[in-house]
């Protein structure tokens, strides 16, 4: 069994450790004696009122306060097609995306793989963190950055403009750790803009504006500039396909939002 899996299968048993707030200082442990190693929840400040956010870091699941649960759906993973660019990633085996470095598996779209104009997009990010027993504070007093394009203009490139996603995080001060595994659940959120390239549909005074969206997930460390088309030293990248739908009607927008 490669030690990926075997991490992964570690990963699986992991003590759930939860935060108050966005990234505060003071955190509570739960039964820190009962399993072999931790899940770090985290989530980005501003986030939208009717998240669940006490559900979310007590057991991980992501729910609305109306009662509805967030189930991560199905959504096409990469690599994005030629001729978006490619980026050089030269060590991929220290901050991972995910259980392994070599699949689409460590960012999942909370609320849906069709989104709507001003909505908000929830994404999470897990970040694995190798043998952080052997790890030094040091290592870490430079942010890992979570970064997130989306090509709305579906120009086959990633601009700046279209970065709807960067987070730095600060974990030194969880290191020494004395567990044998570590993964940070990280909720982060968007409000999704109007797209300016549609597939168009009209009937009946409605038109209906659709588009297959390729987006661009990368951590990296130390890196707070990382581009989506260039290099990076640690970290991963993965790329996943998303819907757009929108619905005008002659009289204005429905189902777009506000």
């Amino acid at each position: 069994m490669s030690k990926h899996r075997v991490m992964f299968l570690t990963v699986l048993l992991c003590l759930t450790l939860t935060v108050s707030s966005g990234f505060a200082q003071d955190f509570k442990v739960i039964d820190p004696n009962e399993q072999p190693g931790r899940i770090l929840r985290l989530y980005q400040d501003g986030m939208p009122s009717d998240v669940d956010l006490e559900a979310y870091l007590q057991t991980g699941e992501v729910k609305l306060k109306s009662g509805l649960s967030c189930i991560p759906p199905k959504v096409t993973p990469g690599p994005a097609p030629d001729p978006y660019p490619h980026v050089h990633m030269w060590e991929q085996g220290i901050e991972q995306l995910g259980p392994t470095s070599v699949e689409c598996d460590g960012i999942w779209f909370i609320n849906g793989n069709i989104w709507h104009p001003k909505k908000w997009a929830l994404v999470m990010w897990r970040v694995k963190i190798p043998d952080p027993k052997e790890r030094l504070a040091t290592e870490f007093e430079n942010d890992i950055t979570l970064s997130l394009w989306v090509d709305w203009n579906q120009d086959k490139m990633w601009g700046q403009n279209e970065l709807m996603i960067r987070e730095n995080l600060n974990i030194h001060k969880f290191f020494p750790f004395l567990y044998s595994c570590l993964e940070i659940w990280y909720l982060t959120w968007f409000r999704i803009p109007r797209a300016t390239s549609f597939s168009e549909e009209c009937s009946q005074g409605i038109t209906k504006f659709t588009a297959k969206l390729w987006t661009r997930g990368m951590v990296s460390y130390d890196d707070a500039d990382v581009s989506p088309d260039e290099e990076c030293l640690f970290g991963e990248v993965e790329d996943y396909q998303i819907s757009y739908f929108e619905i005008i009607h002659k009289r204005g927008r429905i189902g777009g939002g506000d």
